[in-house]
């Protein structure tokens, strides 16, 4: 019977080995997709703030006094209910000077809102929806929310191309 001995270049062997599981193991972490906890949203522009920008992540928000907005929308089936903070209630905590925001999303993908909505309406920056955080790679991390059923007013196109998800970024002009 022959004996097998790991000597030589086969130490150099197990060093490979060890070194492309690391890699491998490396590119699996840095794969999974980016928690919605880890996910920000910058305010920006007419603001009072030392930095330039303030930031929320949903777990800052989800410390605020919440606002439950049950409703339908184009995107989901039957009523949904979205959990968030009143947009207005945002604004007024970063001392927004302003009469319009310009929202946008994680591609880049960007609308404009005027601030009198949110004083009309309860628009809200939802973090959850039925009872769930927004899912990272669909609506996450935050989904601006008109009360669509509240108002007949609400339920067309105008309004629903203000519902940016994926926000990330809200510039007061």
């Amino acid at each position: 019977m022959q004996k097998y001995r790991i000597s030589g270049s086969g130490g150099a062997f197990f060093t490979c080995f060890k070194m492309g599981f690391l890699l491998l193991l490396l590119m699996i972490v840095g794969a999974v997709p980016v928690q919605a906890e880890q996910m920000r949203l910058a305010i920006t522009g007419k603001i009072t703030s030392e930095h330039g920008a303030i930031y929320y992540s949903p777990g800052d928000l989800s410390a605020s006094t919440p606002t439950e907005i049950v409703t339908s929308s184009p995107w989901t089936v039957g009523k949904t209910r979205f959990r968030g903070v009143l947009l207005r209630d945002i604004l007024k905590g970063v001392d927004a000077r302003g009469t319009k925001l310009r929202a946008t999303a994680i591609d880049g993908y960007s609308v404009e809102i005027p601030i009198s909505d949110t004083e009309k309406y309860d628009v809200i920056i939802a973090y959850k929806m039925d009872g769930e955080w927004l899912e990272n790679e669909v609506y996450a991390p935050f989904w601006i929310i008109y009360p669509y059923d509240s108002d007949k007013k609400l339920a067309q196109e105008k309004y629903y191309s203000r519902s940016i998800w994926q926000l990330t970024k809200l510039t007061v002009e």
